[in-house]
């Protein structure tokens, strides 16, 4: 399922991202489609570099 981002006009600085099936929910409650807004990235994990002994040194 796609996810939607969202906000609401009492919460301007705080967009939501919601399955696309529960838009219709969230709309009800005032919620609107940010389709405008730019997309933040995700945070990734960074793998940790092994050391050696001879890096150690």
């Amino acid at each position: 399922m796609a996810a939607v981002r969202m906000t609401h006009p009492d919460l301007p600085e705080q967009p939501i991202e919601v399955d696309e099936l529960s838009v219709p929910h969230h709309q009800a409650a005032g919620w609107q489609v940010a389709e405008d807004l730019p997309q933040e990235p995700k945070p990734t994990a960074r793998r940790r570099r092994q050391t050696t002994r001879e890096d150690e040194s």
